[in-house]
């Protein structure tokens, strides 16, 4: 048969730099004169369209809740993000184009972590990921009133420090050394836990270089970084080098040196009594969500001192015991909330957290009543009531799909596991390989390990809205009205209108939003949640309530009262 002959096709090349606004441009372009004319048509076309689509709004106004008392109406005269509608980006106010296509397409924040693992008294295990490097804004884009002073965002080391202390992807360590570097713990300093520490006592006593804690391994930490005696890991590992073959031959201390000298640094940037802000991630996340770490940015850039925490077992964080984290166990926040309060007593202490990790900061703020350490916090798409959220997710084709990406995350972190678990009663493995959504894994593994007896139970005892009208310092809570996961009947609005004259909580509903979407404000589409202006304009506010009340207290005259009223914050949108 004849041949035909075929023109060659034309090449695509790699994908051109779009703005946010062209997210949905033509992703490539083609070689050549006609093809790159084509595309730069097709694609300018695309870009208008894009952006006719973004600029298009949806105004509606905010739902506010709260108890009339002056305190509550000064919070809110500070917080004018609250005072304005809500402007939805048209085309994603559907609320699961806006859960979905946010999720996927918002825009990532570059921020490079230090980690330090924290040992609880039962012997299980934290991390908390310190920001070493977030990215500056301009500065005509400063975050808050604290961030106008002239600083830089990142560490600043000299080139011979930075030659011994840094360890990045460009470095010659072998990728078994790095490993074993990022998972040394901080806090390890005796090989068993105990089960209670005096209110002086850290988790990890104090280095040379001020940075709490004794860098070692899981099994528990001495002077020199590994066992309870000391005197390093490897018996060998004092000897003279070139006395050892290189198969007998130990790996030096490199975490010592790397991370004390890292986080010390750090730490020094800013003075004692900055602002510290504890930040907790919904479900299976952590330190790496987007918009966490959109969050971080901005309060990094006011001079806060961020911290992302990470549950037992998630974000790579270790699993040493068979405990997973659940929505009720408060203990680890409050182990962790008392090492800051401990570490800077002179600052006070914040913290935000989303979904999951806002129903956990809310029971633990409940519980902890006017006790909390906690100065003020944020919590945004709070379930509230676990089992009307379940029932949500049982129903129709969103709802499936919804709680089984859920629970897909949740096997992967769990797999790695599943040794430590085995032979706890009604324990089965198989059940867990098996569940297909949230309700299955809580049924094969966290009931199961908090010894609850029915999956009902563990979502009644872990659902915050029993604790709501405990909470004493303020908190902002921002929902959305059309949640399709943190649905909008499980929201305990009579509880707190109507929880007394000392009540600090404030409620803020969008109409639309989805689950942790908000594509609205300047930063839309696929930017910051529109809340978060509005939740650092809060954070600043009470900030400054709580400094005006602690230099009341210095003078040794009496308090100024806590519902004085408090100036607005001025607060850039990105």
């Amino acid at each position: 048969p004849r041949l035909r002959a075929h023109k060659p096709r034309a090449r695509l090349a790699p994908a051109a730099a779009l703005s946010p606004a062209s997210a949905f441009a033509v992703g490539s372009l083609f070689d050549g004169a006609v093809g790159a004319a084509v595309a730069a048509v097709l694609g300018g076309f695309v870009a208008r369209l894009a952006e006719r689509l973004w600029a298009k709004r949806h105004s509606s106004p905010l739902d506010v809740t709260h108890a009339e008392t002056p305190g509550n109406a000064a919070l809110l005269a500070a917080c004018p993000r609250f005072s304005a509608p809500y402007d939805a980006v048209d085309v994603l106010r559907n609320r699961h184009a806006c859960t979905i296509a946010v999720s996927l397409f918002r825009q990532n924040v570059d921020i490079e972590y230090q980690r330090e693992v924290l040992r609880m008294p039962d012997g299980g295990h934290v991390t908390l990921d310190w920001p070493i490097a977030v990215p500056p804004v301009d500065d005509d884009e400063r975050l808050s009133v604290s961030a106008a002073k002239e600083s830089s965002s990142f560490v600043e080391t000299s080139p011979k420090e930075e030659e011994t202390s840094s360890v990045s992807e460009n470095d010659n360590y072998d990728k078994s050394v790095a490993e074993t570097i990022r998972q040394l713990q901080y806090g390890a300093s005796s090989p068993t836990p105990t089960p209670s520490r005096s209110a002086k006592q850290s988790l990890g006593s104090a280095g040379p270089d001020g940075v709490p804690g004794v860098i070692g391994f899981a099994g528990g930490g001495g002077s020199d970084g590994c066992g309870s005696g000391g005197g390093g890991c490897d018996p060998l590992s004092n000897a003279d080098a070139n006395s050892v073959g290189p198969h007998r031959r130990s790996i030096p201390d490199q975490g010592k040196k790397v991370l004390r000298k890292r986080l010390a640094a750090h730490w020094r940037e800013l003075p004692d009594d900055a602002p510290v802000l504890m930040l907790m991630s919904g479900i299976a996340g952590g330190s790496h969500d987007k918009y966490l770490k959109h969050f971080l940015r901005r309060a990094h850039n006011a001079g806060y001192r961020c911290v992302a925490f990470n549950c037992r077992g998630t974000s790579d964080s270790p699993l040493t015991t068979p405990q997973f984290y659940s929505a009720s166990f408060t203990g680890d926040v409050r182990a962790v909330v008392d090492e800051l309060a401990l570490r800077w007593p002179d600052a006070p202490l914040f913290a935000v957290g989303w979904s999951l990790g806002a129903n956990i900061l809310t029971n633990f703020l409940g519980e902890e009543g006017k006790a909390a350490k906690v100065s003020g916090a944020v919590a945004m798409c709070n379930p509230f009531d676990l089992n009307a959220c379940d029932d949500a997710l049982q129903e129709g084709f969103f709802g499936t799909v919804y709680s089984r990406s859920m629970a897909g995350n949740m096997r992967k972190l769990f797999a790695p596991h599943a040794h430590l678990f085995a032979g706890l009663p009604n324990y089965d493995r198989k059940l867990v390989e098996s569940a297909r959504t949230v309700r299955d894994f809580d049924e094969a593994v966290t009931r199961v390990t908090f010894g609850f007896p029915s999956v009902d139970a563990y979502y009644d005892a872990s659902s915050s809205r029993r604790l709501i009208g405990n909470v004493k310092v303020p908190l902002l809570v921002v929902q959305a009205k059309d949640d399709p996961i943190a649905v909008r009947s499980a929201v305990p609005r009579d509880v707190i209108r109507n929880v007394g004259p000392d009540a600090n909580v404030i409620l803020v509903e969008t109409e639309s939003g989805g689950h942790l979407g908000w594509s609205a404000g300047e930063e839309a589409p696929f930017g910051a949640p529109w809340p978060d202006v509005g939740a650092m304009q809060f954070l600043e506010a009470v900030r400054a309530r709580t400094h005006v009340k602690a230099e009341g207290e210095k003078r040794g005259a009496a308090a100024p009262n806590a519902e004085t009223e408090v100036e607005p914050v001025a607060v850039a949108a990105s």
